[in-house]
């Protein structure tokens, strides 16, 4: 879609060059200079805006820090359950 202002400028382009009227002329080359920035931003979002969103964030070593602090939390629990060995001599147990 972005394409079309760039034909729409250089459109315009040929017009203002072609003119003999002083206000035909700077109207076109307005028209032109316009239709030129339209097409530079779409070309720029095409580019960009379709790059941008599909690279994730960066975490941040203090996010990755606290991640992990909290993923040994969670398993800290289990894992102490798990390493407690049960001796004979322990007078809880019949």
């Amino acid at each position: 879609m972005y394409w079309l202002f760039l034909l729409l400028a250089l459109g315009a382009f040929v017009l203002a060059i072609s003119t003999t009227q002083m206000w035909l002329l700077v109207l076109s080359l307005f028209a032109s200079l316009l239709f030129a920035v339209l097409w530079i931003k779409g070309l720029f979002a095409a580019r960009v805006g379709g790059v941008v969103g599909d690279a994730p964030r960066p975490l941040h070593p203090a996010e990755l820090q606290a991640l992990r602090d909290q993923l040994r939390s969670q398993n800290a629990p289990q894992q102490h359950v798990q390493e407690t060995p049960t001796s004979k001599n322990d007078p809880a147990q019949p």
